[in-house]
């Protein structure tokens, strides 16, 4: 399980409609995120990736999608700190359990 509905929750005070307009947001923008994050990694583009990777780990987080916020804080630390050697690697993590999410979210 790659999303975590009851930390989500949580997270929005019980508000299980706040709780679904983030994902309706989140299902609506991922996909340009992740777009960008792909874009950044390939060019080579240390600021574009910080800013996508960040923008996307607050939204999973907000989810409790743990994980997956976990692999865009790595990919933001690397965009970050311009280290970008491993970036390939946590981009096809993040990826996989994007995608996993994705389909747990439209259950």
């Amino acid at each position: 399980m790659v999303y975590n509905r009851e930390l989500a929750l949580d997270r929005v005070g019980g508000d299980e409609e706040l709780l679904d307009e983030i994902m309706e947001l989140y299902l609506g923008e991922y996909p340009a995120l992740l777009s960008e994050i792909q874009k950044s990694v390939q060019s080579g583009d240390a600021p574009g990736l910080y800013r996508s990777a960040h923008t996307l780990k607050g939204s999973l987080g907000t989810l409790g999608a743990e994980e997956a916020h976990q692999r865009a804080l790595e990919l933001e630390i690397s965009g970050r700190s311009a280290q970008l050697a491993e970036a390939p690697t946590m981009l096809k993590d993040l990826e996989k359990l994007l995608q996993l999410l994705h389909q747990e979210l439209l259950k």
